[in-house]
């Protein structure tokens, strides 16, 4: 006589179902598989700071026509704005770099990026807050100006959202698995 198979086994072993999803995915050589987390947080680290940084140039050059003929008088601001273009330039080709350097799973370039995201949120903030005070509540002469109305966009926008999106994203589970399985390669 036989012995009956249990009806609830079906012949695989545990070890022979796939891992759950979120946990990086092992490709033959060994490298774990880039999770969307990361490389949408990539995506956004190549896209957006180099998009700012080009908002900030044409904001630029923008005031540069529109104040041409009173640049002996605005010396002083007008090279302030272009310490910051430049800032915005340099720290946006930083971005790719680190990006690309966090894609192959560096976590090193994640926390850089990190400190990078979160100096510039509170440098957003506090532009926020210095342009609230400037404007006192009168927002008429604001929306007039295509320079004004560029960089409305970067501050209250842009910067906040893609900021905040890239810091969740780089700490989500499947993000941190990513690099805990790099980090052991």
């Amino acid at each position: 006589m036989t012995v009956p198979q249990n009806p609830w086994q079906q012949g695989q072993n545990p070890q022979q179902f796939a891992p759950h999803a979120g946990y990086p995915q092992q490709v033959p050589a060994g490298k774990p598989r880039v999770p969307g987390t990361v490389g949408f947080a990539s995506v956004v680290g190549l896209v957006m700071p180099p998009l700012s940084a080009a908002l900030s140039v044409l904001n630029f050059v923008i005031m540069i026509v529109m104040f041409g003929k009173y640049i002996s008088d605005i010396w002083s601001a007008l090279l302030t704005n272009m310490i910051f273009v430049g800032i915005a330039v340099v720290s946006a080709v930083l971005w790719i770099v680190f990006s690309l350097l966090m894609r192959r799973g560096r976590g090193w370039a994640r926390t850089v990026l990190v400190v990078m995201s979160a100096i510039w949120l509170i440098y957003t903030i506090y532009s926020i807050a210095s342009f609230l005070v400037a404007v006192g509540g009168n927002f008429g002469p604001v929306f007039s100006s295509p320079s004004a109305i560029i960089g409305l966009v970067q501050m209250f926008i842009i910067v906040p959202i893609t900021t905040v999106l890239f810091i969740v994203l780089v700490f989500l589970k499947p993000s941190n698995d990513y690099f805990k399985a790099a980090r052991g390669r």
